[in-house]
């Protein structure tokens, strides 16, 4: 049963001042359905709670595949961005209109984030940007270093270019010819080489001239009769089959809380008792790390979230690993005693007690 909004928003904003070292900021949005909320981001990742249409959550870290992790007053965990909305900013002065408010996941320029972004109403934005100026125009020839007329392009009136400079030599891939011209590339410079003639718009060029003309002329019509057409078969390619991957059902998943000095159970989701697979180890206040037992293995790799596949094919290890390698967002694969496969996030830390959330998959 979920407990009033008045108590929820009241704990949301406790819970976003003590997970602080978790996100620079939080991002306040309601869910548009009755969304799951799961221990990992993905639908692999099992399901801990459900959020209720038009709760509202904070996000306060997002991952390039589109799923955010949500603090709220019962489970935190992953949802998908996509049945996320803004919580509009506060109503506008009176007589001044309200701005148009979304979420909008931006990627790119360091980690992943979900960014409250407003657009301003009607007549008071800036006046937008005047449009770009009109291609040239008249009797010339344009070339393009991409095909689609993409890339870095220059155009020529009719004449002839004996060599080309090291910007576009052996770059051209697109030709726009201007009606009546013709066009004639060639591989060698002082039009040497193999040469072909163009007199009309190629989106991309054949096999033998893409990225290899050295020289070019541009004529007017009548000054060179165009050889017929090239004909290259077509390369059979054979299919490849791929066999498809079965990834097995989730044993278990949730969260874990592991004090310092404890051991852990991931088959069993529990801490301390017999067939542990790792321990909290104390070295001292300032020198922890987490080793196995019970031949269990861990594999950290570069601590993205790698899931059933990337884990199965992980190379794991019994060497402990150090504290310093487990900063909040890091995942790491776990081959548990029992011989699963397991893969568990760093949540962050409360004192010197680790939070994580986990899942364990069946053989």
């Amino acid at each position: 049963m979920k407990i009033t909004s008045l108590i929820k928003t009241a704990a949301m904003a406790g819970a976003a001042v003590t997970m602080s070292a978790m996100a620079a900021f939080a991002v306040q949005a309601t869910a548009t359905v009755e969304l799951n909320v799961r221990t990992g981001p993905g639908t692999n990742f099992g399901v801990i709670d459900t959020l209720a249409y038009g709760e509202h959550v904070n996000t306060t870290e997002c991952v390039s595949s589109g799923w955010c992790y949500i603090e709220q007053a019962e489970q935190n965990g992953w949802v998908s961005s996509s049945y996320l909305r803004a919580v509009p900013p506060p109503p506008p002065p009176a007589g001044t209109a309200a701005p148009d408010c979304k979420l909008t996941l931006t990627l790119g320029g360091g980690s992943p984030r979900l960014e409250l972004v407003c657009t301003p109403a009607p007549g008071t934005g800036p006046m937008p940007p005047p449009p770009p100026p009109p291609p040239p125009v008249g009797a010339q020839a344009c070339f393009y270093t991409g095909p689609n007329f993409q890339g870095t392009s220059f155009c020529y009136a009719p004449g002839q270019l004996s060599s080309l400079n090291a910007q576009f030599n052996n770059r051209i891939s697109s030709v726009r010819v201007s009606h009546p011209l013709g066009v004639r590339l060639c591989t060698d410079n002082n039009l040497g080489g193999f040469c072909i003639d163009i007199t009309s718009n190629r989106a991309t060029l054949g096999a033998l001239i893409n990225n290899r003309t050295s020289s070019l002329k541009v004529f007017a019509p009548g000054g060179v009769v165009a050889p017929p057409p090239i004909i290259i078969p077509p390369i059979i390619v054979p299919p490849i089959i791929v066999p498809p991957v079965i990834i097995p059902n989730v044993f278990r998943s949730g969260n874990f809380s592991i004090p310092s000095s404890f051991t852990a159970n991931f088959d069993t989701g529990v801490t301390g008792g017999a067939g542990v697979d790792v321990w909290h180890h104390a070295i001292n206040a300032a020198v922890r790390r987490l080793e196995v037992r019970n031949g269990a293995r861990l594999a950290v790799g570069n601590g993205s979230n790698r899931g059933y596949i990337g884990c199965k094919n992980a190379a794991f290890s019994a060497n402990p690993v150090p504290f310093a390698q487990l900063s909040v967002g890091t995942f790491v694969c776990l081959k548990t005693n029992a011989g699963r496969i397991a893969q568990f996030r760093v949540n962050g830390y409360t004192g010197t007690t680790l939070k994580v959330s986990y899942t364990v998959w069946k053989h």
